[in-house]
């Protein structure tokens, strides 16, 4: 039986710190509401640490953005880096098992 204490206290969290280099986007859009949108698509890269083991991980994470963040990353082009921080949703009611990553902050990397 696994038992937490302290830093991994069981509540509703939900973040996620990624980085990775943007290999699609989509054109920004607006909602029916005026809302700004951008969907991209990121590819990571790293070398992690499990059960004492180095450990390739490569994958891709679908990204969206909503509102001024949306506007702010409009600018960012395929190829570059992105340092980013948001939390995971189901892509939507119909496809609850997709995950995309709604984007809170990011960061250019290159």
């Amino acid at each position: 039986m696994l038992r937490f204490t302290g830093l991994l206290k069981l509540d509703k969290r939900n973040r996620v710190l990624i980085d990775g280099t943007v290999i699609k986007r989509s054109d920004l859009r607006y909602t029916p509401a005026g809302m700004p949108v951008l969907e991209l698509v990121i590819t990571h890269l790293s070398e992690q640490i499990e059960a004492g083991r180095h450990r390739k991980v490569e994958c891709e994470v679908a990204m969206m953005a909503l509102g001024d963040i949306a506007a702010k990353l409009d600018p960012v082009q395929i190829g570059q880096r992105l340092a980013s921080k948001g939390f995971i949703a189901a892509k939507s009611n119909r496809y609850r098992n997709e995950l995309v990553l709604h984007l809170e902050e990011f960061e250019l990397l290159n």
